[in-house]
């Protein structure tokens, strides 16, 4: 029978901490946790979980902790899980069943980055080797050796029946900010060619109000990364674009460059359409606009398969549904925009006044 690890870096994760263990339980035969320095009671709820618990001193790197909790796993497969995530299996799936694909290196899974937006594939399981590890110091990865072990033992990447919900970025992330930013500074140092990598600090930047420096930031990183070798990485690269024309949008400047080369590298691109139709009714074409927002109003969210992307699921109903309202005033179409404001109201029947 398969057996599966679950592995966790920890640091004053209390709030999270409990339900993630939670979730896990009776789908994996043990839980590592790294602890990088809690001084709360992530240790306590840690081991009264039954999780195996390790100390790692913190030293600026997040691949090195979670090497540490690699390292001390036991079981055939790893699961990558962090505490403010919860694991959930597609009906009658257990991790076990799952896993025991024999041509498999690792897996997939549907990952929800945030509440109310869609899926996409994101790497998370893949056997026990001690050539499969982590790098960098923020955003550590470790897809660059699993694909390596792949190749080398003619073995595929699947596609697991398998959820990870994301809790973390539902509140205030302002804290994240300072501590991230010489981190991703020194990240691009040393590798400029990972689009996430020059994502985060535009968005790094915006956060700490400096618009500027985001702007900078992100034409910068679309300069490096001008091809991408896979359409994960495409994806990572069109994230950038995204928030380059949303801030030259917001700015008054001209996104329309950025919004096309990004739809030609990746087509389905549905958060950089919803971008394109507010350029176009800035640009004062209200009707073009509201022929790209139609298409992203007969798109249900909650039937997207996963791909590459994850999307703001309100890029398909209320904002889409308000840019059209304000595209139909443009158009002097008052009674269509007053429509889409009030779906609800259209729909109730009329309030019987005498009974």
């Amino acid at each position: 029978m398969t057996s599966v690890s679950a592995s966790l870096i920890v640091r004053n994760e209390e709030r999270f901490l409990f339900d993630c263990l939670a979730s896990l339980r009776g789908h994996v035969d043990e839980v590592v946790v790294v602890d990088t320095g809690s001084a709360d009671k992530t240790v306590e709820i840690a081991r009264d979980a039954g999780a195996r618990v390790l100390h790692f001193e913190w030293n600026g790197s997040f691949a090195d902790a979670r090497n540490v909790s690699l390292a001390a796993c036991r079981g055939d497969w790893i699961l990558y899980i962090d505490a403010d995530e919860r694991l959930r299996l597609d009906p009658g799936v257990t991790l076990a069943e799952e896993l025991s694909e024999p041509r498999w290196a690792g897996a997939m899974v549907k990952f929800t980055p945030k509440s109310d937006y869609t899926a996409y594939w994101e790497h998370r399981l893949f056997r026990r080797n001690e050539s499969i590890r982590f790098e960098g110091r923020i955003h550590e990865g470790y897809v660059t050796s699993l694909m390596a072990f792949a190749a080398k033992h003619q073995l595929d990447i699947g596609k697991a029946r398998v959820s990870i919900d994301h809790h973390g970025y539902d509140g205030d992330q302002s804290h994240k900010h300072p501590r991230n930013l010489p981190l991703l500074l020194d990240a691009i140092e040393t590798t400029p060619g990972r689009a996430y990598y020059w994502y985060h600090l535009a968005e790094t930047y915006a956060a700490l109000g400096r618009v500027e420096d985001a702007i900078a930031a992100g034409e910068q990183g679309l300069r490096v990364i001008r091809r991408a070798a896979s359409e994960k990485e495409a994806a990572d690269v069109n994230l950038v674009a995204q928030l380059v024309a949303r801030l030259r949008l917001d700015t008054g400047g001209d996104p329309s460059d950025v919004i096309a080369e990004a739809l030609q590298r990746f087509p389905g691109d549905h958060a950089m359409r919803f971008l394109k139709a507010r350029w176009l009714l800035s640009r004062g074409s209200a009707m073009e606009a509201v022929s790209v927002l139609d298409e992203l109003l007969a798109i249900d969210p909650d039937s997207l398969p996963p791909g590459m992307m994850a999307f703001d699921k309100r890029i398909f109903g209320s904002a889409a549904r308000e840019l059209k309202a304000a595209a139909l005033v443009k158009l002097r179409d008052f009674a269509g925009a007053a429509a889409l404001l009030v779906p609800a109201a259209a729909a109730r029947p009329p309030l019987d006044v005498t009974a």
